[in-house]
């Protein structure tokens, strides 16, 4: 693992450009790896600045692995200003790589016969030689630049990475530190720093980047780290605020406008979401990322119609298969349902139990999407899914109560069925619907509901309440509003519903004293009512 990291920590580092006095914007971007950002900025400068900027250029391309435009642009530097020293350096550095190393160490002479002791090109020419593997002499052009001036920052930068390469980062921030002691307002000191802190103290690397923007408020690049560390930790809203300040000097990359705009989709502002990942689309339409975000942005925001064809894109792009996760077979899922593709949602909902049968949330999740549709069937059978493969401890009453009444509307759609296997269904329905209201009963005994949705459920099982199946279910849902203060005001409508069924199964049970009682009853709450004046009318004739 150990081997691993530094390789990784090597390449990075081999790909950095040769450090410079400047502290531009655009060799902070360089630095930290925005190699397109960097190239934009120096593009734009090179009339201002012909030599500076014709080298970066070639520092660009350099970490671009673009070895030929390198040296055309280190010789334009060249051509602008002949004693530019940097770029005999970067001339140095390509020769070193490909093994000219006599003609190298002329080319670094070239650099230093102005000012041997120059600091700046020392530095360049160490790290010109630790890139391409030679250790020994990078640390003796450190040497002449420590007795150059012991206190320039840009030592103490190049020992940093150096220590960093090796996987001591700790070690290296002391280097960095150590550059800001000796130049406190030297900015991408604390941009290194705040680096490496990033992960391990987030508060401190927080610190680092609000000294950057105390020194230098303008020094966009400290809000973009701002804006990741934020994100890495949820802190949203001000993530947020770090990059709208960010994103003011239109200079960003396709990767901040990911980042950006997953910012906005976890605080739920989707509109803004949505317009910068078209932003973003726009400059890559094959992103991965931005596609993903995309269409999770917009089936959260409920706009299922322009979610399709995002979500077909999606799943059309080249990726393994290992790239897709659990959110995004449940995603297309919902869309495809919710577009009345119900054949298509149940193979992305299957992929999704696929990728992980653990998280059993899933059924609840394709349960809702098939209720939702009005399928009752299919919503019933994912959620019992759900209740039987689900830790029993973390089952809420809810969940029965959801099951209980899918199976019920499930029942229902099979009432105008001839069909004897309709029939035997919707009973199968039936009781499992009140199986599960009967545990909502008994986990809320002092909650009507389950008691009112049981006695529901067995009046369609005894529609001609022959058998009084309903009876003692809507006696138990009075029992439990009436002893509620108020009851008979905030749940006016179950009580007439209750009064009604038992008025009219004392009716047919001949008991005239109670079937006039519950008549009284609903007449008191509904003065109009028919079936209790037709009840008390016939009763009256006998």
């Amino acid at each position: 693992m150990k081997k691993k990291f530094l390789f990784t920590v090597l390449s990075s580092l081999f790909l950095m450009p040769v450090f410079a006095q400047t502290q531009s914007l655009g060799v902070a971007y360089l630095r930290t790896g925005e190699l397109q950002i960097a190239k934009q900025i120096f593009s734009n400068e090179v009339a201002q600045a012909p030599a500076a900027s014709n080298y970066y250029l070639g520092e660009v391309a350099y970490s671009e692995g673009k070895f030929d435009e390198a040296k055309a642009f280190y010789n334009k530097a060249i051509a602008a200003d002949a004693e530019y020293s940097l770029a005999y350096v970067g001339l140095g550095k390509l020769l070193l790589k490909s093994k000219n190393v006599k003609e190298a160490e002329d080319a670094f002479s070239s650099a230093l016969k102005k000012n041997k002791k120059d600091v700046a090109v020392n530095v360049a020419i160490a790290e010109a030689y630790f890139v391409n593997g030679d250790e020994i002499k990078a640390n003796q052009k450190i040497d002449d630049a420590l007795k150059a001036d012991k206190k320039s920052p840009l030592i103490y930068i190049l020992q940093g990475e150096m220590i960093e390469s090796k996987g001591n980062p700790g070690e290296a921030a002391g280097k960095y530190d150590m550059a800001n002691y000796f130049d406190p307002n030297y900015t991408l000191a604390y941009l290194k720093s705040a680096k490496v802190y990033e992960g391990i103290n987030s508060e401190l690397a927080i610190e680092k980047l609000k000294k950057v923007l105390e020194i230098n408020p303008n020094y966009s690049i400290a809000y973009r780290d701002l804006g990741k560390i934020y994100t890495t930790n949820g802190f949203y809203p001000q993530a947020i605020e770090a990059y709208q300040q960010y994103f003011k000097n239109k200079t960003y990359s396709v990767t901040d406008i990911t980042k950006f705009a997953s910012d906005y989709y976890f605080t739920k502002k989707y509109a803004d979401a949505i317009a910068l990942l078209q932003e973003g689309l726009a400059i890559e339409p094959n992103n991965f990322v931005l596609n993903r975000l995309y269409m999770y942005s917009l089936a959260d925001s409920k706009n299922y119609t322009d979610a399709l064809p995002v979500a077909q894109k999606f799943f059309s792009l080249e990726a393994k298969k290992s790239d897709k996760i659990l959110q995004d077979y449940m995603t297309y899922g919902d869309i495809l349902a919710k577009n009345n593709q119900l054949t298509a949602a149940i193979d992305q909902y299957n992929a999704a139990i696929a990728i992980d049968p653990s998280k059993v949330t899933v059924y609840k999740d394709i349960a809702t999407a098939f209720s939702e549709a009005s399928k009752y069937p299919e919503a019933a059978d994912y959620y019992n899914m759900y209740v039987t493969k689900a830790d029993t401890t973390t089952l809420e009453t809810s969940d029965f109560y959801n099951m209980g009444r899918y199976y019920y509307y499930a029942a229902s759609g099979l009432k105008d069925s001839t069909s004897a296997s309709a029939k035997e269904k919707a009973k199968a329905f039936l009781k499992s619907a009140d199986q599960a209201f009967g545990v909502v009963s008994v986990r809320k005994h002092d909650s009507y509901l389950g008691y009112l949705w049981r006695a529901r459920t067995n009046a369609i099982l005894d529609p001609e309440t022959t058998e009084g199946l309903a009876k003692p279910y809507y006696e138990q849902t009075v029992a439990v509003i009436s002893a509620k203060e108020n009851g008979a005001t905030n749940n006016k409508s179950e009580l007439i519903e209750s009064y009604r069924y038992l008025a009219y199964y004392y009716y047919l049970k001949a008991d005239k004293a109670n079937s006039i009682s519950y008549c009284n009853k609903l007449l008191s709450l509904d003065p109009e009512n028919q079936t209790a004046k037709a009840i008390l009318g016939d009763l009256n004739k006998k």
